[in-house]
């Protein structure tokens, strides 16, 4: 085998092969598949090593995680964990009684446990068939059981619902964890006193969450860090645990436990089980009770984002499509725009239809013609405005979640795949904003407009449809309007790179996994990987030519799907569009308050999250330049060196550049139905807009309509004095009663939970790729060989690499060795 030189300060990667072995490869990660570690070698492994538990810390390092996790869980048996009251009444208030009511707890809940563990092992088989049921039928079921059994004998069930919610990842998991307190089914249980029952469903829930923790390898700190976003400053002291009346009963939430990773109860309870006090175990039980699968997503289970949704939130989505109160079509602000023809341009199983597209061209004042781009994003603040029911049920998750097993979604889908969506052939509600580009593909600042609309899409495309389209010529001939929507993308993109975008500072960047995982029936699942690159930059790994020995970057095939760069840069536009908005605005507020001073106007800016990022500072960082520079002709080491240079993306409440797009300003609310902060900005857009036309109204001595509401306005609405009207119908008074508490639109809210789902994506697809990879491992019998790019050397004393592995579209910066190998075939690496 060739190995690894160093020649002065270069670090040069011959052609040759390099072995990682497969279960340390998977170590490396911080998240670990629960279907890996549950392996009989990782039992094996951990039993390894000499460890002294009655003293001090063993002779082999390697072992001291797991003494120390022993050590732990010594404390957690003999730690309280039901809740301390004052008051004498209660009795958690007593430590003894407490003390004896944990215990009982803890017996209860193993005696109702036992009989279905035992259950699992005798017939597995009929396990995966119930597993395998539908949540709907079994939710049925269950009802006809409740209809059946008296009141008092389903009663421990009956408090058991919804108390697993956010604990599992499905439907089916839940209801398997509220059947063990079914004690219908079990004469043999005796339920004295209905605390027990309680205690023992918070014992349930902590042992859920200390399965939870199978994989985690982050200090006390980080796991701070990492939960932190579960609840807000506001709410640390009132987020506790209840007592046992109902009132504090019905209020407890499983974000206590998450954000306290609070596992005493079910340690306790795996040691009444007689099973081994660990997270691993935890995760075992768990699984073998049906409440999670060998795959769940623990990742998204600690991040504390809602699995699903409540029977209210789902109820309030059916009230909301149905309601027919619009604000915009009351004041006349909503345009018909019927006539244009809409294409969606969407991946092709996306729900979700948030954004659409038309082209017309429109004859100037001077004779000239010129193309006018209309962007239509779905008006999903028509059906959630800022004070209605479903908003705050997308206030609790704040983005969608977007996994390989798929997504988890901000507004229930009977609302975000219906009236909010942009759906073919059918009327559909919009924000559609107009813009005309200038020869070098900058905005004609003057030709921005934004209006509520009404519009019918002619065409719900895939990305591959349009690329056939305009391969073919159907693009350009019969459908012209996408032809002419990519030569209006081209003419951004250049503008764009000219202007500094990362996409010409980055001409080949590295290209990334999409995974995606396909549900096969009977508790199996395919998993399909795709590579390719990022959607509007560089060359396409998908289309790559890797026969030669060494690497150059012309073997790469190009170009990236048109459609994916049409699409990207219309969004990428509108977003700019929207960030000049403010001054126009806010230019033609102060007109009307300036000639209006007789008259209440109404207070009228325009606030929006702009998103910045600043230029990199080469100046100071000159000796990195030349070697960025040294770089160019090295392909992905090139890409990987500059991400050094990039600086965060931030926040402002002022336009500022976004250098890594070349804009001069950037707002982000093409998806306001996948983001928060994007119906945010849409609310925002439309409270400016009603301000102002009630504005003109009284400018125009016209009445206030009766049916709009303060909260429309996100302020109080002046109304007219009829006795002011004079003969020609006009009014000359306006007269407002303050009684509205206004309250400004925070577009900073849940941006921890943002983060948060940043990691739980990353995570799960990590999950995934590797689940991919030990499939290919156990199904072949001979080498695996995966061409691969060393990227760097991260700790040269180490041997600490960074690579990329082709065919996964991997990253990875760990390199460990032997057992069992996956082949990895270095193809190019020169780094400095």
């Amino acid at each position: 085998m060739l190995g690894i030189q160093l020649a002065a300060a270069f670090i040069v990667v011959q052609i040759g092969v390099l072995c990682i072995r497969y279960c340390n490869a998977f170590a490396a990660t911080k998240d670990t598949p629960s279907s890996l570690l549950s392996h009989p070698r990782n039992d094996r492994r951990q039993k390894r090593g000499g460890l002294n538990f009655a003293g001090s810390l063993p002779e082999d390092k390697s072992a001291w995680p797991l003494f120390m996790a022993k050590r732990s869980t010594e404390k957690l048996m003999s730690k309280p964990w039901l809740p301390e009251q004052k008051d004498e009444d209660d009795i958690f208030g007593v430590d003894e009684n407490r003390q004896v009511l944990e215990k009982k707890a803890i017996q209860f809940l193993a005696s109702l446990m036992e009989p279905k563990l035992k259950n699992v092992y005798g017939n597995s088989n009929e396990m995966q068939d119930e597993m395998s049921c539908s949540s709907s039928t079994f939710q049925q079921e269950q009802e006809q059981e409740q209809e059946q059994q008296p009141h008092s004998v389903c009663l421990p069930l009956q408090m058991a619902r919804d108390r697993f919610r956010d604990l599992t990842c499905t439907l089916q998991g839940e209801r398997n964890l509220e059947e063990l307190f079914d004690t219908s089914r079990r004469p043999d249980v005796e339920i004295s006193d209905l605390n027990v029952v309680k205690a023992s469903i918070i014992a349930l829930q902590s042992l859920a969450i200390l399965g939870m923790q199978v994989g985690v390898k982050a200090t006390p700190q980080q796991q701070e860090r990492n939960v932190s976003h579960l609840i807000s400053s506001d709410d640390v002291s009132t987020l506790t645990m209840g007592g046992i009346d109902d009132e504090k009963w019905n209020s407890f939430d499983t974000k206590y436990l998450k954000h306290k990773i609070d596992t005493a109860a079910g340690v306790q309870l795996l040691a009444e089980l007689k099973r081994k006090r660990s997270a691993q175990s935890a995760f075992d039980v768990m699984v073998k009770l049906g409440a999670w699968t060998k795959h769940e997503d623990l990742a998204l289970l600690r991040s504390g984002f809602p699995t699903r949704f409540t029977d209210q939130e789902t109820q309030s989505a059916r009230e909301a499509a149905e309601s027919d109160h619009d604000p915009d079509e009351i004041l006349g602000l909503r345009k018909d725009l019927r006539h244009l023809k809409v294409y969606t341009i969407d991946g092709e199983y996306t729900d979700e239809i948030d954004d659409g597209l038309s082209i017309e061209n429109v004859v100037k004042s001077d004779g000239s013609t010129r193309k006018r781009i209309w962007v239509h994003i779905a008006d999903a603040e028509r059906w959630a405005p800022c004070h209605s029911d479903i908003f705050k049920a997308a206030e609790l998750r704040v983005t969608s979640l977007y996994l390989p097993t798929g997504s988890v979604p901000m507004f229930p889908s009977e609302l975000s795949c219906g009236k909010m969506s942009l759906r073919a052939g059918q009327d559909s509600h919009a924000l559609s904003m107009a813009i005309e580009l200038n020869e070098d593909g900058s905005i004609d600042r003057s030709s921005i407009f934004i209006t509520p609309s009404l519009i019918n899409v002619n065409y719900r495309l895939s990305y591959e449809e349009v690329d056939q389209m305009l391969e073919m010529g159907v693009g350009y001939f019969e459908e012209w309007e996408l032809g002419a929507l990519l030569e209006e993308a081209n003419k951004r993109r250049k503008y764009r790179i000219e202007c500094g975008s990362t996409e010409g500072f980055v001409p080949h960047p590295i290209p990334q996994a999409e995974v995606r995982v396909m549900d096969k029936g009977e508790n199996e699942v395919d998993i399909l990987l795709e590579v390719e690159s990022t959607h509007n930059s560089g060359l396409n790994q998908s289309e790559a030519v890797l026969t030669t020995d060494t690497f150059m970057a012309e073997t790469f095939a190009s170009p990236v799907s048109p459609a994916f760069l049409l699409v990207t840069e219309m969004m990428i536009l509108s977003g700019e569009a929207m960030g000049k908005l403010k001054e126009i605005f806010e230019c033609s507020a102060r007109r009307v308050k300036v000639k209006n001073t007789n008259l209440p106007i109404l207070e009228n800016t325009l606030d929006l999250p702009y998103r910045t990022q600043p230029k990199p500072d080469f100046a100071e960082r000159y000796q990195e330049l030349n070697t960025l520079n040294s770089l160019k002709n090295k392909g992905y080491c090139h890409a990987w060196y500059a991400r050094r240079f990039f600086e965060p993306i931030r926040m402002k409440d002022e336009p500022l550049p976004h250098h890594g797009l070349g804009i001069e300003c950037y707002v982000q609310w093409s998806s306001p139905i996948r983001r928060l902060c994007d119906l945010q900005v849409h609310a925002s857009v439309k409270r400016f807009l009603r301000r102002h036309r009630v504005n003109l109204f009284m400018e125009a001595g016209r009445p206030i309509p009766d049916s709009l509401t303060a909260f429309d306005l996100g302020c109080d609405i002046p109304r007219h004095v009829t006795s002011s009207k004079n003969e020609e119908g006009i009014y000359a008074e306006y007269s407002i009663e303050r009684n509205f508490d206004e309250a400004a639109i925070n577009y900073k809210k849940g941006s921890g939970f943002i983060n948060a789902a940043r990691m739980v994506q990353k995570k799960s697809k990590e999950y995934w790729l590797f689940e991919y990879v030990r499939r290919q491992v156990e199904e072949c019998d001979m080498e695996i060989v995966y061409e691969t790019t060393v990227l760097a050397c991260i700790d040269p004393r180490r041997g600490q690499y960074a690579i990329y592995v082709h065919k996964l579209g991997l990253e990875h910066s760990r390199i460990l060795i032997p057992r069992r190998a996956i082949i990895l075939k270095i193809i190019q690496g020169t780094i400095q």
